[in-house]
């Protein structure tokens, strides 16, 4: 291997920070639509339930059309900076603007309104993945081992949910005071978005300043192998991507199911709970705090066994609030606590997983394909959770939510402790079957990445083939 995949401990720590940053800039963006675009549709700009369900798997329809062209085209990229850095260079700035524009309300109304938001919510999402797709393609060029690649991820979502915390900690209250009360209101919302763009765009440039990308491994160990390879054999020999994307779809839509379903939790049960900022903090702080540790377990003790374990927690939490109600403490629901716990989990084995899967579609084509890998990835990812978006939408129109409504009823606020309960639990539950028939392990990535640079097999019996 290349002495430069042996960084000092100083040069180490500056990459996994500098890459890390990069995330914590992203999921400014990501968690504010994820938590508040639905609810700002429903209750500022006053459209129903299900019409903005279908706003927000309208967005997430485009990313399927948008991710794969962005990914083909920036893993083709050759400049002085690299391959995928460029792109938060040049991508970012115009990123923050559109974030700007995405929680601004047009002068119109009607079908004038509607169209107006669906444009802007296109253009915010190809914006996002300008940057998004070359961030988390990046992943695998900075390292090509797999316990590293564990650390990086571990790094990277502490930042990702640094940024889950500022907005859970920081944008009610701020929205607040810039409406000048305790009703929400449009104007609040834009000033602290504003500010948002701005912390968001320095966080991605600094990530592009303080990254460097890795030579690609190749070698004679895929000499043999055909010289161009169709973008559809390439998936198709790519077995753990495909055994991963089943993965994904079932972990993102756990995951949307959760962030998109819970401001509307906390306010349908307004009188057993604390204000917004609370639940979502206490939240927030439980991912990172699991983050942290979920990072050194699975150092320890494998990335399979730790995703079956983590999903097995989430379940038992949710059957708990299920059979029992919210355990409160401090007006904070603890299963939420928990369920950011563990989720924290599957934030450091999804990125660990990804990059891996790169190096097993290099060995079994021939040809290294990132942009094949991270654009498939983020489209099922997105897919997922617009689908979870109009469910969750579904649901509130069918038990009576009425966003014109200060206080919901009773009823309201039990459905939708069931539907917290069951969703995420339920998903992460089935996920445990792909899971186990994923056919990679770090020894055999080990492996592969050695044959690709050249070395002998280590262990000709772990031929992923």
């Amino acid at each position: 291997m290349d002495s430069r995949a042996q960084p000092t401990p100083m040069g180490k720590l500056k990459k996994l920070a500098g890459y890390g940053v990069g995330d914590f800039g992203l999921n400014i963006y990501w968690h504010t639509i994820s938590i508040w675009l639905v609810y700002w549709y429903t209750n500022i700009v006053g459209i129903p339930p299900e019409t903005a369900g279908i706003l927000w798997l309208i967005g997430t329809l485009w990313d399927a059309v948008s991710d794969p062209i962005v990914a083909g085209a920036s893993e083709r990229v050759k400049t002085r900076f690299g391959t995928y850095r460029p792109f938060l260079l040049y991508a970012g700035f115009g990123l923050g603007l559109a974030f700007a524009l995405l929680f601004w309300v047009p002068p119109v109304e009607g079908t004038g309104l509607l169209v107006s938001l669906v444009g802007i919510a296109i253009l915010f999402r190809t914006s996002y993945t300008l940057v998004a797709i070359p961030y988390a393609a990046m992943s695998a060029r900075l390292t090509y081992d797999s316990v590293e690649r564990t650390e990086l991820s571990g790094v990277r979502m502490l930042f990702a949910f640094s940024g889950l915390l500022v907005v859970s900690l920081l944008l009610p209250p701020l929205v607040r005071w810039f409406s000048g009360g305790p009703v929400y209101t449009n104007n609040g919302f834009q000033a602290v978005i504003i500010v948002g763009a701005c912390v968001a765009t320095t966080a991605i440039l600094l990530c592009f300043l303080f990254t460097r990308e890795l030579p690609v491994p190749d070698s004679a160990a895929t000499a043999n192998k055909p010289v161009r390879v169709s973008l559809l054999r390439r998936f198709r020999e790519n077995w753990a991507l495909s055994v991963l994307l089943v993965i994904i779809f079932l972990q993102s839509g756990a995951n949307a199911s959760l962030m998109i379903s819970m401001v509307y939790f906390i306010d349908a049960n307004g009188g057993l709970f604390a204000d917004k900022e609370v639940v979502m903090t206490a939240f927030a702080v439980a991912t990172m705090v699991g983050v942290m540790f979920w990072t050194l377990f699975i150092r320890r003790t494998g990335k399979k066994l730790s995703w079956c374990i983590a999903s097995v927690c989430i379940a038992t939490s949710g059957l708990h609030m299920l059979f029992f109600g919210p355990a409160i403490f401090m007006g904070v629901p603890l299963q939420v606590v928990f369920f950011g716990f563990f989720l924290g989990a599957f934030a450091v084995l999804l990125w660990s997983f990804i990059p891996d899967t790169v190096e097993y579609g290099q060995y079994k084509s021939g040809q290294r394909s990132e942009g094949l890998v991270f654009g498939s990835v983020l489209v099922v990812q997105k897919i997922s959770g617009g689908v979870m978006g109009v469910l969750v939408t579904q649901v509130l129109s069918r038990i009576g939510y009425d966003p014109s409504q200060v206080e919901q009823g009773a009823e309201v606020g039990r459905s939708l402790i069931v539907f917290m309960a069951i969703s995420p639990s339920a998903l992460l539950a089935l996920s445990i079957i792909p899971v186990c028939i994923f056919p990679l392990n770090r020894h055999i990535h080990f492996d592969i990445v050695v044959r690709l640079s050249g070395g002998e097999d280590r262990t000709a019996k772990e031929d992923p083939a």
